[in-house]
């Protein structure tokens, strides 16, 4: 089974379910209705169910489980989800209902934890890129670490190319000081305040 959210924006004031949530129409200041679709592995529809236009993916994870385990008899699963859907919270309840697997991917913070304490490390990486381990942050789950070169590669292109353009509006603002623009130290840290972090990679630059 398959099964993902969506929204649309909703136009009037007495649906109890519209509310204002991230906004997929890009329609800001609108209120919303979120519904969740289930469908087979072909695709076509089998469950659908609507929820208040505030409430995030995760949220949504546990009533469709719910719901394909009651509906449709099916005593063991396997969800398999991003970490958007699938976070620790929703792994925690899934454990407690009994019954439901997972495959999913931590997120960063979590991963930057592992490589902190070791368990983590390049040179445990076979010539697949992958290895699995255990950790006791995560109990009775099994940990699979993969790395990937072309990512690596790509990633490494996007942050040469966010560092490059900071550069260019960091040097408008040296460009504005020099020609007089722009005087005295709380302007010119306001305005750099603005600049630097707008592409999120003020850690590369020294001020």
């Amino acid at each position: 089974m398959l099964f993902d959210l969506s929204s649309s924006y909703f136009e009037g004031t007495t649906c109890p379910l519209a509310k204002l949530g991230y906004s997929r129409d890009k329609k800001k200041g609108k209120l919303q209705v979120n519904y969740g679709m289930m469908a087979d592995e072909r695709g076509c529809p089998i469950g659908v169910s609507v929820f208040p236009g505030n409430v995030g993916d995760p949220k949504t994870l546990i009533p469709a489980a719910q719901k394909a385990r009651d509906n449709f008899g099916v005593s063991d699963i396997v969800l398999v989800g991003d970490r958007g859907m699938i976070s620790q919270k929703q792994v925690n309840a899934l454990k407690e209902m009994g019954g439901f697997d997972w495959i999913t991917a931590l997120k960063t913070g979590a991963i930057r934890s592992l490589v902190k304490d070791g368990s983590v490390q390049l040179g445990l990486f076979d010539e697949r890129n992958l290895f699995s381990f255990e950790h006791a942050d995560y109990p009775g789950e099994q940990l699979i670490a993969c790395r990937n070169p072309e990512l690596a590669k790509l990633r490494a292109h996007k942050r040469d190319a966010l560092i490059a353009s900071t550069k260019a509006e960091l040097d408008k603002v040296v460009g504005m000081v020099e020609s007089g623009k722009l005087k005295g130290k709380d302007a010119i840290g306001v305005r750099t305040g603005k600049v630097i972090n707008k592409y999120k990679v003020a850690k590369h630059f020294e001020l």
